[in-house]
């Protein structure tokens, strides 16, 4: 009996042995595709280390967790360049059709252009001279050649022009919503295992999942869930970071700046100078570089809270050229389109790398509300 047992636990012990150097393989070319920016190929090294973990550590496992989050990431990326590049198209269609319609009277009508976030402060530029402080390093691998987008099936060969463009339009759109789903819904996955490990080192992971998830949210214009989500994470990081930490003065950020884009400017700037006392206080601690780095997010924070103590000014139409008119008026369409089309779809089928299966239930009653009220957002 006990010879069997040996040999069983021997057998299992080469499996783990075979398996472990692919999974380290996919996490160094999934790693370097990311640092490059090649997002597919990322997308593809992290999916497929996803499954393989999960076949070998479990489906509730912390290394799975892990990979989930990694995969997430690049699907994310991927997301909002694919946004980027529609958003880029869609002005110019708009610009198009506004020269169009000024010679033949023709309305055109916009597609959903998501809101660009820009001007955010850069909170991991501290971390890193930190990290260079530390003398920690790293390397990265030669650049590989990106793999060109899949593109989706097409519409019917019969069809007018202009319902040939309407059709490609509305699949752009879905196309755009369901990377954005794929990306929430691993990651949310990924939140459920890590929801479970009570250590600091699991629950601070946990954080930048929610942050992750927050993200999401707020690249989907679903600003209300984004506000949840960085909630969320910033009260999992009070309770194990430095009032002063880096980290801490980030996530109050990503906060306030949903809050903001949720139109509650009031909680925003509350929020807001929480990330100036937090600055204000690791500036007088910081030397060197970092004490740079510090004084200039430190002036971008400032200058954001400025602007958002301002009162917005109404746009005189009366004042404005017949362009400058129907470009606002486009924008103002867009944004009320993006602004009602913000939910995030539930694509589990559409994931483009393999897409591990979820065995993991919810159990705990916090984790179940969280999710109820996941789920009325996405509603």
């Amino acid at each position: 009996m006990s010879s069997s047992k040996g040999k069983q636990a021997e057998g299992h012990q080469t499996a783990f042995d075979a398996v472990m150097p692919v999974i380290a393989d996919l996490l160094e070319q999934g790693t370097r595709a990311f640092a490059l920016e090649n997002w597919e190929d990322a997308i593809d090294h992290f999916g497929q280390m996803a499954s393989i973990t999960e076949e070998t550590f479990g489906s509730e496992s912390a290394r799975y967790a892990d990979s989930l989050v990694m995969y997430g990431r690049a699907l994310l990326q991927y997301a909002i360049e694919q946004n980027a590049l529609l958003a880029q198209k869609t002005l110019a269609e708009a610009a198009a059709g506004i020269k169009q319609g000024e010679q033949e009277g023709d309305e055109q009508v916009p597609v959903k252009a998501n809101i660009k976030f820009e001007g955010e402060p850069d909170f991991r530029q501290i971390e890193e001279l930190e990290n260079e402080s530390a003398q920690v390093s790293s390397s990265t691998g030669k650049s590989t050649k990106g793999k060109e987008p899949e593109v989706s099936g097409s519409g019917p060969d019969e069809h007018h022009e202009d319902d040939e463009d309407g059709d490609e339009q509305e699949e752009e759109e879905e196309e755009e919503q369901d990377d954005f789903g794929a990306a929430w819904d691993v990651l949310d996955l990924a939140r459920v295992i890590q929801s479970k490990a009570t250590d600091s080192r699991s629950q601070l992971k946990y954080a930048e999942t929610l942050m992750l998830l927050g993200d999401v949210s707020m690249e989907s214009e679903n600003f209300a869930q984004a506000v949840n989500d960085y909630t969320q994470a910033l009260n999992v990081k009070l309770q194990f970071l430095q009032d002063d930490d880096r980290e801490l003065a980030e996530i109050y950020y990503k906060v306030a700046l949903a809050h903001e884009y949720n139109q509650d400017t009031k909680r925003a700037l509350e929020l807001m100078g929480d990330v100036e006392r937090i600055l204000t206080n690791r500036l007088g601690k910081s030397e060197g570089e970092e004490k740079q780095s510090l004084e200039e997010v430190l002036d971008d924070v400032k200058s954001k809270i400025e602007e958002w103590k301002m009162p917005q000014k109404k746009v005189d139409l009366n004042e404005m050229t017949k362009e400058e008119v129907l470009l606002a008026e486009k924008a103002k369409e867009m944004l009320a389109k993006a602004l009602e089309e913000g939910n995030i779809n539930d694509i589990t089928n559409l994931v483009r790398a393999k897409k591990p299966k979820r065995k993991a239930e919810e159990t705990e009653a916090d984790d179940s509300d969280s999710k109820k009220s996941r789920s009325e957002a996405k509603e």
